[in-house]
């Protein structure tokens, strides 16, 4: 699935779904965070490739690259990744969220937080009723930002299952730009 979507207000940041260009940037990203998730070993770059081609295969699974729009800049360096987020469908009944990463600081005014708010708009578009969850590490220092994000604690084990209902996702206007039904 190829997504490209924004805020319809005037938008510095977009989110897409991640290419084979994004590959290394993301193990990169995984690597120096993974204290931050359940899988905690380095991934080389043979395992990154690896996975990269099961997710091609897995229509249910959504990852995109948050890239924000910087105006002042030339052509080529006008689109700046600052991060990774993504979903994927468990059951008819819920989406799990996954792998959100701010991978650099924003040189703009781009957010993570409002990268979630268009992805969880997204999921409430495309997939309207399910529940919305997140398995958390407790000592995530991510916890906190979840929370600013609407996420709430419903169950804690070893770990946290953070999630929304989707009644309580701010609405905002969001457009897709296109929309196939294959990753590249």
């Amino acid at each position: 699935m190829k997504i490209i979507a924004k805020d319809t207000k005037e938008s510095c940041f977009y989110i897409r779904t991640i290419t084979s260009r994004d590959v290394e940037t993301l193990r990169i990203w995984k690597n120096a965070n993974r204290h931050s998730f359940f899988y905690q070993e380095l991934i080389s770059p043979e395992q990154q490739l690896k996975w990269y081609e099961g997710y091609r295969h897995r229509p249910d699974d959504n990852m995109f690259m948050v890239e924000e729009v910087l105006k002042d800049e030339t052509e080529e360096n006008r689109y700046h990744a600052i991060g990774c987020m993504a979903f994927r469908r468990k059951d008819a009944e819920t989406v799990d969220l996954y792998n959100i990463i701010r991978g650099q600081r924003s040189r703009g005014t781009a957010s993570m937080r409002e990268a979630m708010s268009l992805m969880l708009n997204y999921i409430k578009l495309r997939f309207p009723g399910v529940r919305i969850k997140c398995d958390v590490l407790k000592d995530n220092p991510a916890v906190a930002w979840y929370e600013k994000c609407g996420l709430a604690i419903w169950k804690e084990k070893e770990y946290y299952i953070m999630g929304i209902a989707q009644k309580d996702i701010p609405d905002i206007e969001i457009e897709i730009i296109d929309e196939e039904n294959q990753h590249d």
